[in-house]
C-alpha cells in the first residue's frame, strides 16, 4: 500500500479542504499526517485525526508528500526550512511533491517550482509571490508535471484525484 505523507500549519488549516482530500485518500492509501507542531494541533475542530511532529517524518517511509493550505499554511509552513528541507528531499527522490493553496508556495520556496508550470489562487498577490520563487503561473485548478502536483484549491477534489491518480501509476510502474 502506498504511503502519503500529509504536511498541515498547527493552526488556521483549511479544515474543509483537508477533510475533502482524507475523503479520497483514506481508503487506498497509509496517510500520516504531520505538523511544524503537533503540540498545539489538539485545539483543531477534527480532533480525531492523530497528527505527528514534522521531525518524525522520513522520507524514505513514504511514496509522496502533500502541503495542505489555509492560512495558517502562510505563518506556520512559509520559508519553515524543516518544511523546505522535506520538500526537497521527496523531489530529489523523484517521490510525488503535491501543494495545494497556500501550500503551492511553499513548492515554489524549496526551488522545486522554478522554471516549472503551478498553480495558485490567482489573486495579484499569490501569482507575483509565486512567481517570484521561479514558477510560471497557469490559471487552471490544478496542474500535474511529472512527479509535481499544485492545486489552486477551488477544486479540491480534483487535486485530490490527481495525487490519487499519481500514486495508482506509480503503483503500476513499481509491479512491472
Amino acid at each position: 500500500m502506498k504511503s502519503l505523507a500529509i504536511i498541515i500549519p498547527p493552526r488556521r488549516i483549511d479544515a474543509p479542504m483537508l477533510l475533502s482530500c482524507l475523503g479520497v485518500w483514506r481508503k487506498e492509501y497509509n496517510l500520516k499526517i504531520f505538523s511544524v507542531d503537533a503540540r498545539i494541533t489538539h485545539g483543531m475542530t477534527f480532533e480525531h485525526i492523530k497528527t505527528q511532529d514534522l521531525e518524525e517524518l522520513y522520507s524514505e517511509c513514504f511514496d509522496a508528500i502533500a502541503v495542505m493550505g489555509g492560512a495558517g499554511t502562510k505563518e506556520y509552513l512559509w520559508n519553515n526550512i524543516n518544511v523546505i528541507a522535506q520538500l526537497q528531499e521527496f523531489d530529489k527522490a523523484r517521490k510525488l511533491v503535491a501543494g495545494i493553496g497556500l501550500g503551492a508556495i511553499v513548492l515554489a520556496q524549496a526551488g522545486i517550482l522554478v522554471g516549472k508550470k503551478a498553480t495558485i489562487n490567482n489573486s495579484v498577490e499569490l501569482v507575483i509571490q509565486l512567481s517570484s520563487y521561479g514558477a510560471i503561473f497557469m490559471p487552471d485548478d490544478v496542474v500535474a508535471l511529472k512527479w509535481i502536483i499544485t492545486g489552486n484549491g477551488k477544486d479540491v477534489e480534483a487535486f485530490a484525484q490527481a495525487v490519487s491518480n499519481w500514486l495508482r501509476t506509480s503503483l503500476r510502474q513499481t509491479i512491472k
